[in-house]
């Protein structure tokens, strides 16, 4: 793990050691570099001309190259150019003399990046918490981010919920010269599908899966009963396999991760994870600097601490639900697209008001009765909470405040842009869901721990094919028939054929009544009353 912050424009060393001691869980930042208008901190020996770096970029072959590589591509492409830099990375170098410079992050956001510009200059960091602690950043609320993350779980970039404070948005430049800031996308993702045989896909994903695990600089994976898991295995045969059990109110995988391992006949260690406290509640929410809403933090937490005993580096199956068809929700809303004609919409909006809120059939009849707004449709399905239900809950100033800064629903219109709306879907995971929520929520728990995540299924070449398959071999009876049938005859068929699982919020037992008490103490009428955003009697 490493990180690294800095502030051009200007020389202030004391605001760029705050920053970096706010960094430390993610290394020491012991390398400081300055010239005649900056200051900048990095975990690795700074070499001239300067590239701060976070993560394994790679080039258009898929070797490893230095910071010395990334600053030398970064300045031959021209300023419309595209760097032909891929891998994992966020960046920041110096350009010439120190007087203009690049911020640059992947087109998936795997490792953070977030800016602020003041009065002529420009702090930057690889956490939100290290611009704060500069104490040259407003603490102001965003308060369209509240709303924007009351829908979608997350805040989407590049806004944060820090006004002013923004993200480098996955596959964009962020260039600051004479005090003037522009920002630029640099890499994109190719949604249009091709007509590829499922047969050959299958092949192909396999192939470029053990391609990524070749790639990867560790052999631990951390093992679960699951598909993904046992696919990242099956073609790293000498990989070591860490599984962390957990508290049975999140989810017992210990039988059925002790089966897939003596199936394949490889050795198991098995840690034991620590159950849910309140100490441990309260850490896991402060390591994500912003909130996000998914109650997979809490197993990951535990996971990952249990897992800081051994090698800092672990593989994981993060991505492949995105990237290969494990959810649901990817072709539902297109199949009822098709069947539009059947259901009398009319009826079905008369009847909501009708039904308990946030009840499924209520949402689904929404959903329905905007099935030719493919965006509203998805909206009313997924938001955690709708417009309504926003509005019962905001004060009527926070509604008022809304309404001055030209609040509109949440950035999607231009990841909504496909006839096909399992690919808007996608589009909006890969440019919401998965910078802001998984990787963000992976990136600050692994931080948190002095680890390092590694995700195979987010390599860049098998991203860009999965891209390209058309839904109607990518979606079966049971979820992610590609990987399934990639991995067939490597797997035995009782792990190949087992559904998909998912940790949830218990719905008893001692982790439930940590996370209600916590909620008892947090959620007061004294403080919802005090933060003039949120109507108690609605909470």
């Amino acid at each position: 793990m490493k990180a690294f912050c800095g502030i051009v424009g200007k020389k202030d060393k004391a605001a760029v050691e705050a920053m970096a001691r706010a960094l430390q869980n993610r290394g020491a930042l012991s390398y400081i570099d300055s010239g005649q208008n900056y200051v900048v901190a990095c975990s690795h020996p700074i070499e001239r001309p300067v590239c701060l770096l976070d993560g394994e970029p790679r080039d258009a072959s898929g070797h490893a190259i230095s910071p010395r590589e990334v600053h030398a591509e970064c300045c031959d492409a021209v300023s419309n150019g595209i760097p032909k830099i891929r891998g994992p990375f966020a960046a920041a170098i110096g350009i010439g003399d120190g007087s203009r410079w690049r911020l640059l992050r992947d087109r998936l956001g795997r490792r953070p990046l977030f800016y602020f510009q003041g009065a002529g200059f420009l702090l930057f960091a690889s956490e939100l918490k290290a611009l704060l602690a500069s104490g040259l950043v407003p603490r102001q609320l965003n308060l369209l981010s509240v709303d924007r993350y009351l829908t979608l779980r997350c805040v989407p970039g590049p806004e944060t919920m820090i006004h002013g404070v923004f993200q480098v948005a996955p596959g964009h430049i962020v260039e600051f010269a004479s005090g003037e800031l522009t920002v630029r996308r640099a890499w994109e993702f190719d949604l249009h599908a091709s007509r590829i045989p499922k047969e050959a896909a299958a092949g192909r994903v396999g192939e470029l899966l053990a391609s990524a695990v070749g790639r990867t600089s560790t052999k631990n994976v951390l093992w679960s009963g699951g598909i993904d898991c046992a696919a990242l295995a099956a073609v790293a045969p000498d990989a070591r396999l860490v599984f962390v059990g957990l508290d049975r109110s999140w989810q017992d995988e210990a039988r059925l991760a002790r089966e897939s391992a003596r199936r394949l006949k490889r050795p198991l260690d098995v840690l034991a994870g620590r159950r849910l406290t309140e100490e441990g509640f309260q850490r896991a929410v402060d390591c994500l600097d912003e909130p996000i809403a998914d109650a997979s933090l809490f197993p990951l937490w535990m996971i990952a601490e249990a897992a800081a005993e051994l090698d800092g580096a672990f593989m994981t199956g993060h991505g492949a639900d995105e990237l290969l068809g494990g959810y649901a929700r990817y072709h539902f809303l297109e199949k009822a697209k098709g069947a539009h004609r059947f259901v009398p919409a009319g009826l079905v909006s008369d009847l909501m008001p009708s039904l308990p809120p946030n009840a499924f059939v209520r949402r689904a009849g929404q959903s329905l009765a905007f099935i030719r707004d493919t965006q509203a449709s998805y909206l009313s399905l997924v938001s955690v909470f709708d417009r309504g239900e926003r509005d019962l809950l905001y004060t009527q100033a926070m509604r008022s405040a809304l309404v001055e800064l030209g609040e509109i629903a949440p950035p999607l219109r231009e990841t909504f842009t496909q006839p096909d709306l399992t690919r808007n879907v996608l589009s909006l995971d890969l440019q919401v869901g998965l910078p802001n929520l998984l990787l963000a929520e992976c990136d600050r728990v692994a931080a948190a721990h002095g680890i390092t995540l590694h995700h195979p299924y987010l390599d860049d070449d098998l991203v860009d094919y999965a891209l390209r398959l058309p839904a109607d071999i990518k979606f079966g009876v049971r979820s992610k028939p590609l990987l399934r049938l990639a991995v067939k005859g490597r797997l035995p068929g009782t792990i190949r054929q087992r559904a998909r699982r998912g940790f949830r919020v218990p719905q008893s037992g001692r982790a439930l009544r940590v996370i209600e008490r916590m909620a008892d103490d947090l959620i007061t009428p004294e403080r919802v009353d005090a933060s003039g955003i949120f109507r108690w009697q609605s909470v």
